[in-house]
């Protein structure tokens, strides 16, 4: 319970969050990334070599401004409440930012493997959940950095606020701080609490649900006492039963027959090796194919990831099927939240069309998808479902959270972040093109991450190796998908005139 929290002074994550930890096993690490390219000459000292040291001051100055990268998540005594946020004493930014220089020739394909074999390593949970890796030895002497944060501290919205956090938007602001000397360390929090408190707070905890049960009768007649008493207070009962309209909606639903996803080669269980792509297109050429057709950019990507999994069925002869439903999570985070990490989403379930081969009626089918799950408040339900599970015993948190590796309602994720509109730099280096990665979970062999940056679009296909190892093929279905829709849309554009 939250007053009981305050009162010892503890910080938990959410359902949501502690969900993400319980999913993660050996094969399933469940950390959230990105590939990031930058320019090389300012990140080198006069010998040619990375300024690593100047790297880690630049990091640890900035992220003194997000405590959480200085805090890791520990389960509460006998496991009782959601795991609490504690500040990790022996906090060294030297842990989370190194080095890693390929071998020659330093080829995309060697760093593209990196990628995968770097997401595939668990992080130590006995440190901050997060890492930086500077990659060297790119054969056209360029730099990358490889970014790892466990999605119990962000979701995608989240990590932008942190790539803004750690670059800047002139080339001299950065290579002025990344010279500064050693920051000093911010303030400590309230000391952890002993381990009686901690008990009573996460007994408190898993009586939530429970007790919330219980008096949610008597909190809604109290209600609708006060506002028949009081019609100022009628909103308010609204609001309530509004709530509770939502929380049954969204359980609803989830069981309707019609949003069990079909079962495909992209939904054995995964393996403990990936591969990785990333495929990119100009954010203005997709922007005119929404307008040219009056829908939405969001429409004309999943369009594009429908022909990206049209292609790799059709490549090994297999049946495409009517429908491949993917989950598409949204934020549900408000302007406010600016660096408040966490988790702020909920998602809906759209079925693509593989099975058309026309891109045009693809795109249609899809605005048509889109549109109706919007007006259905699918992810307004299951945003809510969501929020409720912050009162549910920490058990039942964890056994749906295992059970995700089971689910029935997607065969794969995909997900569009808005990133920055203009260019940053690090270090007064460029940041030349930035690709994400979404990790896998159980039965989801493909996720797709579609982010926004500087006037480009970054497609990143992270896959199981073993079952999709031609990722690549997606990324080339993508690529032929919009140069179809980008024909059209001139097709449609000259028509017109």
């Amino acid at each position: 319970m939250k007053l009981v929290d305050k009162l010892v002074h503890l910080e938990r994550t959410t359902s949501l969050d502690a969900g993400f930890l319980t999913l993660e096993g050996p094969a399933t690490p469940m950390h959230i990334g990105s590939l990031t390219y930058l320019e090389a000459a300012p990140l080198r000292d006069r010998q040619g070599r990375i300024r690593l040291g100047d790297l880690r001051r630049l990091v640890e100055e900035r992220l003194s401004l997000a405590p959480r990268f200085r805090q890791r998540p520990v389960p509460g005594p006998l496991g009782l409440g959601r795991p609490i946020w504690v500040d990790d004493p022996h906090f060294e930014v030297a842990n989370h930012v190194n080095e890693v220089v390929l071998p020659p020739p330093g080829s995309e394909q060697q760093l593209r493997e990196l990628v995968a074999q770097l997401m595939m390593r668990l992080l130590d949970r006995s440190r901050p959940l997060w890492e930086l890796w500077v990659v060297d030895g790119l054969a056209d002497g360029n730099v990358a950095l490889v970014e790892k944060v466990h999605h119990v501290m962000m979701d995608g919205v989240s990590g932008v606020d942190v790539v803004m956090l750690l670059t800047d938007d002139n080339p001299a602001t950065g290579r002025r701080r990344g010279r500064a000397g050693t920051p000093a360390p911010p303030k400590a929090g309230p000391g952890r609490p002993g381990t009686l408190p901690l008990l009573l707070a996460g007994a408190a905890d898993e009586l939530g649900v429970p007790l919330a049960l219980a008096g949610m009768p008597f909190r809604l007649a109290r209600l609708a006492a006060g506002a028949l008493a009081h019609p100022s207070r009628l909103p308010a009962l609204k609001d309530q039963v509004f709530r509770v309209g939502e929380i049954t909606s969204g359980s609803l639903s989830l069981i309707r027959r019609n949003v069990i996803a079909p079962r495909t080669a992209l939904n054995e269980p995964v393996t403990n090796a990936r591969t990785y792509d990333h495929v990119e297109w100009p954010l203005e050429a997709a922007q005119a194919v929404a307008r040219s057709f009056g829908c939405t950019l969001n429409d004309v990507l999943l369009t594009a990831v429908t022909g990206g999994v049209r292609q790799l069925l059709l490549s090994r002869e297999q049946d495409p099927g009517e429908r491949f439903q993917v989950a598409v999570p949204v934020s549900t985070r408000g302007a406010a939240e600016h660096l408040a990490l966490g988790n702020r989403v909920a998602l809906f379930l759209v079925p693509l069309p593989v099975a058309m081969a026309d891109e045009v009626l693809q795109l249609e089918t899809v605005q048509q998808l889109t549109r109706r799950r919007k007006e259905e408040g699918q992810a307004g339900a299951i945003a809510a479902l969501l929020s409720a599970a912050d009162r549910w015993p920490t058990p039942v948190v964890e056994l749906i959270a295992r059970l995700t590796h089971h689910q029935p309602f997607a065969n794969a994720v995909v997900t569009n972040v808005p990133g920055p509109a203009h260019r940053r730099y690090l270090m007064g280096a460029r940041v030349r093109r930035l690709a994400p990665v979404v990790p896998l979970a159980g039965n989801l062999d493909l996720s797709i991450c579609m982010f926004s940056y500087d006037g480009e679009l970054s497609f990143g296909c992270l896959a199981d190796a073993e079952r999709v190892p031609d990722v690549r093929l997606v990324g080339d279905g993508i690529r032929a998908t919009l140069e179809s829709l980008e024909v059209a849309a001139s097709q449609l554009k000259g028509v017109a005139s």
